[in-house]
């Protein structure tokens, strides 16, 4: 049985993971366990150390223009590494995102990204794609795992192991062509999803695993967790 955030992406190349902490709301404490066993090493971004430290973890690098960071978060993490990009032009994410890139990480594992203002998810989400083909992201609340599958000139090929019902979205924050799927129960056959056009939200597993292949364009894959992970479930 595969974990949680595992079976997205089928490699015989071990993959540099990054854990990377958002200023939001984290998830709950055995998601953030897993996600740390998996991880190389801890990034947060900026006011993302304060989360840390409410959840007894520890970062290896702060990344950012460094102003949200509580007094009491720099004297828990002496050891850190503190790195300083004043830009205004970039998020404090999308400048953690090209640390990570620039250390030779090939996966991030993002918490903290949901929840709180509005405005600043979406961008989130944005900075997201932006990077998507240059490190393998999965982002992970409460409720799912979400992650891209981005095909340029050659088609791309997702498949990953699900569970009967489990409630699998499907988004295109563009306009993404040639989507073929298997094992949904509303399945696509060389269609297409567009933002503000047509969307996937809650298909249905009836058949593990799951595959989508798509070219070309960048799709937004949500996977819902099993009930009894839900907070309260």
């Amino acid at each position: 049985m595969q974990r949680e955030g595992e079976g997205f992406f089928q490699s015989f190349m071990p993959k540099r993971t990054a854990l990377i902490i958002a200023n939001s709301f984290l998830p709950a404490a055995s998601i953030l366990d897993e996600c740390r066993a998996r991880a190389e090493a801890i990034l947060c971004a900026d006011g993302g150390a304060n989360r840390a430290r409410e959840h007894w973890l520890v970062p290896d690098f702060i990344v950012g223009d460094l102003d949200s960071i509580l007094p009491e978060t720099r004297a828990a993490f002496p050891n850190a590494q503190y790195v300083h990009r004043p830009s205004q032009y970039a998020t404090d994410l999308e400048k953690t995102l090209q640390f990570a890139v620039e250390q030779g990480f090939n996966r991030a594992l993002l918490v903290g990204i949901s929840g709180l203002r509005f405005d600043h998810q979406i961008c989130n989400l944005n900075i997201a794609e932006k990077f998507c083909a240059q490190i393998e992201i999965e982002m992970h609340d409460d409720f799912g795992i979400g992650l891209f599958l981005s095909a340029q000139k050659a088609e791309a090929t997702m498949r990953f192991e699900a569970f009967v019902g489990q409630q699998v979205s499907l988004f295109a924050f563009r306009r993404a062509e040639g989507i073929f799927t298997e094992g949904l129960k509303y399945p696509l056959q060389d269609e297409a999803l567009e933002w503000a056009v047509r969307d996937g939200l809650s298909n249905e597993v009836i058949q593990s695993p799951v595959t989508i292949r798509m070219k070309p364009g960048t799709l937004f894959i949500y996977r819902v967790r099993e009930k009894k992970l839900l907070p309260n479930g």
